[in-house]
């Protein structure tokens, strides 16, 4: 998803004094003296496992010129930098992806600017572009996963497996199914519902030789849960799996 980033949507912002910053004609130009922070800077709401980048153009016109960033501020502010060095006008970009531990409705800054450590420097530039990418990677992105583990019906994380995105389980005896929580629709542009894989595994040999399956879909993508529902294969009847011990099934959503 493009966000709209002209530049006169980035708000300017100095720490210390002596720098200066202007737009004219839709370029912008920044100098900053050494030990100041120059910038402008656009904040753009996103969530966990999702992929942020800016592209712009931008020359260097003196000193150390300046740099393109993505200040992500559970790592410290360090999501990513390009530094701007060439005296010609080059495209520069910058992207990262907020892991999936990430909070919830996370901000992430985009910023424009010559920073303290970096030394005095002047610089232009123009035509800045963020996007915010879900489905563009190129391969499927993981959504949520992981080994779960039903015990007489009380639903749990096997820890001994990788897991990620899988915020809460419950499971309801009366309707046989259990509910995943995961990701909703938390503004990032999730264009598109994820695709959802859940499968039995033979963990419990109790299982051998039932045919139970695990029907896994009806994604809400408001509170971002989905239903994972056990039928037997036989019958095609609902089965409560809360009275065969434990039973153990992998959780898989992608985009």
């Amino acid at each position: 998803m493009n966000i709209p980033s002209d530049l006169n949507t980035f708000i300017p912002s100095m720490v210390g004094v002596g720098g200066t910053y202007s737009i004219t004609d839709g370029v912008g130009r920044i100098y900053s003296p050494a030990s100041v922070s120059t910038k402008y800077e656009k904040s753009v709401l996103v969530g966990p496992g999702v992929k942020v980048e800016m592209k712009l153009f931008a020359r260097a016109i003196s000193g150390v010129g300046g740099a393109v960033a993505i200040d992500y501020l559970p790592l410290g502010r360090g999501g990513g930098s390009v530094d701007i060095t060439s005296p010609e006008w080059r495209e520069y970009v910058v992207s990262f992806t907020t892991p999936l531990s990430s909070p919830e409705n996370l901000r992430v800054t985009f910023a424009i600017g010559n920073f303290a450590a970096m030394g005095a420097g002047t610089f232009e530039f123009h035509t800045p572009r963020i996007r915010i990418g879900d489905t563009d990677l190129g391969a499927p992105r993981i959504l949520a996963r992981g080994l779960i583990l039903l015990d007489s019906g009380v639903p749990s994380l096997n820890t001994n497996y990788q897991a990620d995105g899988i915020k809460a389980l419950s499971y309801d005896a009366a309707t046989a199914s259990l509910t995943v929580k995961m990701r909703g629709n938390d503004g990032a542009g999730m264009r598109l519902h994820p695709l959802m894989i859940a499968q039995l595994t033979d963990d419990n040999t109790t299982l051998i030789g039932r045919r139970l399956h695990a029907l896994c879909g009806r994604y809400n993508r408001d509170d971002g849960t989905a239903k994972v529902t056990f039928v037997d294969g036989g019958t095609g009847q609902l089965q409560d799996v809360s009275g065969l011990g434990n039973v153990y099934l992998t959780f898989r959503a992608e985009i």
